[in-house]
């Protein structure tokens, strides 16, 4: 069984965060594959087995490996 990525944008306004959108790869991978080419992209490990991250004054990305 393959992996992909599930990613969440959202928007920081004052204390909240509010979702814009959500996309999932449409592809079938390792999961050591994915975990690689977040790093690549800058996300960071957040502490969840699954979920990396990263965020700006404004937005916060979310990145979940989910199997496929």
């Amino acid at each position: 069984m393959g992996y992909t990525i599930l990613f969440s944008y959202y928007e920081i306004v004052g204390e909240e965060a509010q979702l814009i959108d959500e996309y999932k790869l449409p592809f079938n991978e390792r999961k050591e594959s994915l975990e690689t080419l977040l790093i690549e992209q800058n996300y960071k490990f957040i502490g969840n087995v699954d979920l990396w991250g990263f965020h700006t004054s404004k937005y916060m990305n979310i990145a979940e490996i989910v199997k496929n």
